[in-house]
């Protein structure tokens, strides 16, 4: 009976870790939106200011340029990140599973962002199209499309 409680004990607290995890994520996320929001009202559109389209992992060494800018807005208009000794968001997995935040830059006027989740892991959105990344599959997504009204009364 004890090893029965301990056993369901511990399944209880992963779990808890990996809601933790993911509430984490999408914090991370709804920051990086702002910040992308903010980025394009002032500079016209989203990072990188100079490509139309463009999609990848953003913490990827290949896609500095697209980190720094993002990173730039990011600091610019949150205050929790105006101080650079706080790091630029990362998954919370990241050493471990290699998990990273994909930002997928539509169009000049469109982004999404997702995330891999624990606790709900759906694999229902995937970035066959992207030619930086392709056959991600993510359980998590924030896009501009659905949510800009959300921003632009803030900005």
């Amino acid at each position: 009976m004890l090893i029965a409680l301990a056993g369901g004990g511990v399944f209880l607290l992963d779990r808890a870790d990996s809601q933790a995890r993911d509430t984490t994520r999408k914090h991370h996320l709804e920051d990086l939106e702002t910040a992308l929001f903010f980025a394009r009202e002032k500079n016209g559109t989203y990072p990188p200011y100079q490509q139309p389209t463009w999609c990848g992992l953003l913490n990827d060494p290949a896609n500095e340029l697209v980190h720094k800018q993002v990173e730039q807005a990011l600091r610019d208009q949150n205050a929790k990140y105006a101080n650079q000794a706080k790091p630029f968001p990362t998954d919370p997995s990241a050493l471990q599973k290699g998990w990273d935040y994909f930002y997928w830059k539509r169009s000049p006027a469109i982004f999404e962002l997702y995330a891999v989740l624990e606790a709900d892991d759906n694999n229902d959105r995937n970035t066959f199209l992207c030619k930086n990344a392709p056959g991600l599959y993510f359980d998590y997504g924030l896009s501009s499309v659905l949510r800009e009204d959300r921003h632009t009364s803030r900005l």
